[in-house]
Parts: C-alpha cells; sequence; structure tokens
C-alpha cells in the first residue's frame, strides 16, 4: 500500500451482483436506483411461490454466494442512524451484521450525512470494545471541529488510543487524550476514513475509506477484513507517525 487510494482501486476492480427476488415493481425500481451509485450489478428474479415481500442476494464477481437478507432488514444499510456510538451501543440490535452483508462494495456517491452514518458504525465498535486503536481522518480542520464533542468522548474511554488526521493546521484545544496528526497539501484532505483495529480480537476490526472525488460526493467502501484494516494501520503509522499505543 503506497497511497490511501489504493484499497479503493482494489476494490474497484471486484464489482458484486445484487439479485433482487421480489414481484413488486415498485421495491425493484427502487433498490436499482439506489444501487446505481454503487459498483453494483442489479438484477431481478421472480419470488415464485414464496410468501413474504421478498429478499436480496449479494454474489461476487465471479458468481460466489456472499449472503442474503430479506428486503425489510435492507433499510439499516441503506438509511444508517446518525446517533453518538454511545447512543448505538445502548441498542441490542447488531448493525455491524448487516452492514458486513455490503462490505467491501464501492459506492460511489455518499453524501456527507451518509458518510457520517457510516463512520458512525465504526465508531460504535470501537466504543463497544473500549480498547485498541481508533484512527479518524476528516480531511480539513472545519470537519475535525464538528466532531470534537465525539472524539473528547473518545480520548476518555479506558484502554482506547485515538488519533484524529487533517490536512492543515489545528489551532483549536486539542481533546484531551486524543493525538491530532496533521500535514499540509497531503492525501488526507482528499479521504475520509475511520479505522478501528479491534483492540485484541481480529474479529473486531472494521474501517471506513472514502474519497471526496466531488465537493460533498464520496467514493469508497467500509471493510471488516483484519488484514485490510491492519494494512490501514500500519500505513497510517508508518506515513503520518500516528502515535501508536504503548
Amino acid at each position: 500500500m503506497n497511497e490511501l487510494g489504493d484499497p479503493i482501486e482494489t476494490v474497484e476492480g471486484q464489482r458484486k451482483t445484487l439479485e433482487v427476488h421480489t414481484d413488486d415493481d415498485a421495491i425493484f425500481e427502487g433498490l436499482r436506483r439506489q444501487f446505481e451509485t454503487r459498483n453494483v450489478d442489479v438484477g431481478r428474479q421472480s419470488l415464485g411461490s414464496l410468501d413474504g415481500a421478498g429478499f436480496v442476494i449479494i454474489r461476487s464477481a465471479d458468481g460466489t454466494f456472499r449472503g442474503a437478507l430479506g428486503l425489510d432488514q435492507f433499510a439499516a444499510i441503506l438509511s444508517p442512524r446518525t446517533h453518538p456510538p454511545w447512543v448505538l451501543a445502548e441498542t441490542d440490535d447488531d448493525r455491524a451484521e448487516l452492514f458486513s452483508f455490503l462490505e467491501e462494495t464501492l459506492f460511489t456517491s455518499y453524501s456527507r450525512r451518509q458518510m457520517l452514518a457510516t463512520s458512525r458504525e465504526i465508531e460504535d465498535r470501537a466504543w463497544r470494545v473500549g480498547a485498541g486503536r481508533l484512527y479518524a481522518g476528516f480531511e480539513r480542520a472545519p470537519a475535525l471541529a464538528a466532531q470534537t464533542d465525539v472524539y473528547e468522548r473518545f480520548g476518555r474511554h479506558d484502554s482506547l488510543s485515538v488519533a484524529v488526521f487533517i490536512d492543515g493546521e489545528w489551532t483549536e484545544p486539542v481533546p484531551e487524550d486524543v493525538a491530532v496528526v496533521s500535514e499540509y497539501g497531503s492525501e488526507l484532505g482528499d479521504y475520509w476514513f475511520v479505522v478501528f483495529d479491534g483492540g485484541d480480537n481480529d474479529q473486531e476490526a472494521c474501517a471506513l475509506l472514502a474519497e471526496e472525488r466531488h465537493p460533498g460526493s464520496f467514493y469508497g467502501f467500509w471493510t471488516y477484513d483484519p488484514e485490510l484494516v491492519a494494512e490501514l494501520v500500519t500505513y497510517l503509522e508508518t506515513t503520518y507517525d500516528a502515535p501508536a499505543p504503548s
């Protein structure tokens, strides 16, 4: 990995297929429009003799089955919540299980609201675990300033090493126990990322990485692959001198 954009290029070459099993024209057309902003081919299959609204199946580029999900559960992925992670952590539902359904599936025009909501899914995992490394890049200082309250609370969390990355100068007070890493004119100004190494459990590792290719429009993916997450952590620590935990 030589730059932050490398993993995005890799995922870009892994186009998936979304099979929508439904007899409802409106449901199919709605999903087809929503997935126009993803690196996904959308097809349709009849439910036949089956009851219910229907379900979807994800297949990899070579046709390998990746997972199936009821249409009613899809709302948690397509319209994620923007609550702070400590609020999400108080609920019993496991959104990570739903989000893993579309992991490493490229999205091509996420808004800032969608990016924030998806970031909360990663932050929620870090909040629940309460240990390990959480690295977040919000491009520029104003974007980080909008997240100060959240990351101040993260900084006080037991055994969690937290660093935030920006392109530019940070002139505000540094949140307690949070490292601010800045580098002028770098790729940090083009990428939004949230990376959690899982603490002592690789199964908790997760990351979001996206490039702002047009103002307010992001292109990227999320992943629960511990090897890819570890690669991102290593890249940030070696390229930008992110403070690794002692």
